[in-house]
């Protein structure tokens, strides 16, 4: 088989099924792990797919909402714990910003107080408070950036510009010593600039992201009002974050 067509055959695997582990795809095609890493690799390079450890996600058409469905099905009750506690900071009348994170849809959930002012880059988060007669609800236009369902780029970055929020809850995908990372380059440029832009900033992280670099820099921890964290967050991390951390009951 030429490698094109291997290639081709590959894509079309990870395509039905969405996700799929490399050892799994090297026993259907009948190759060795490593020439489907080198294929994967190739593929991930067109923005096709995108690896995790050990497997790989389809991100071509049709896979808009894959990666934040899978990260919705990760540390669950975590999210759910860190939710609940970012809930509890939203008060009546509040103004509240939100990006489209995977905890932000388990706080959305358990946010009962209205009235409220929702401004959001997320059609995750539009979609939700959509049809609530109690939030007024303002969407930031932009580029949509399908793995988070999320609108960026500088018509997303003007309009939030003219934006005051009494409250920025978001979340990210990694804190390596004491900066914050995000895994795309315009979806950290939101962040930054919402941060700016809102009284009190409150990132939600569970504990699997601390110690993890990614693409972009956001900001500094110093820049954050808190940190909202699960219950396996280490001591040492806990320490470092001092007054800024808050631990979040656990669910169970």
């Amino acid at each position: 088989m030429l490698i094109v067509d291997r290639q081709k055959r590959l894509l079309d695997i990870i395509r039905q099924k969405q996700s799929a582990s490399l050892d799994a795809l090297a026993d259907e095609l009948a190759v060795s792990s490593s020439t489907v890493r080198r294929d994967i690799d190739t593929l991930q390079s067109q923005g096709l797919v995108e690896t995790t450890r050990g497997g790989v996600i389809y991100r071509g058409r049709g896979a808009s909402s894959l990666a934040l469905d899978q990260r919705m099905a990760e540390q669950v009750q975590a999210k759910i714990a860190i939710g609940r506690a970012a809930a509890a900071l939203v008060e009546p009348g509040m103004t509240v910003l939100f990006d489209g994170g995977s905890t932000i849809r388990y706080a959305l959930e358990q946010i009962h107080v209205r009235p409220l002012q929702v401004v959001t880059n997320s059609l995750t988060v539009a979609a939700y408070f959509a049809n609530d007669e109690q939030v007024e609800l303002l969407v930031l236009g932009g580029a949509l950036y399908p793995r988070s369902g999320v609108l960026v780029g500088p018509i997303a970055a003007k309009a939030l510009a003219d934006i005051h929020a009494d409250l920025f809850l978001f979340s990210v995908a990694g804190v390596f010593g004491t900066d914050i990372f995000n895994s795309n380059l315009a979806m950290a440029e939101f962040e930054r600039l919402a941060i700016r832009q809102t009284a009190r900033r409150v990132l939600l992280v569970d504990a699997t992201k601390f110690g993890r670099k990614s693409l972009a820099r956001v900001c500094s921890v110093e820049d954050l009002d808190l940190v909202i964290s699960d219950a396996d967050l280490g001591a040492g991390w806990q320490n470092a974050l001092s007054d800024r951390i808050k631990i979040a009951a656990s669910t169970d």
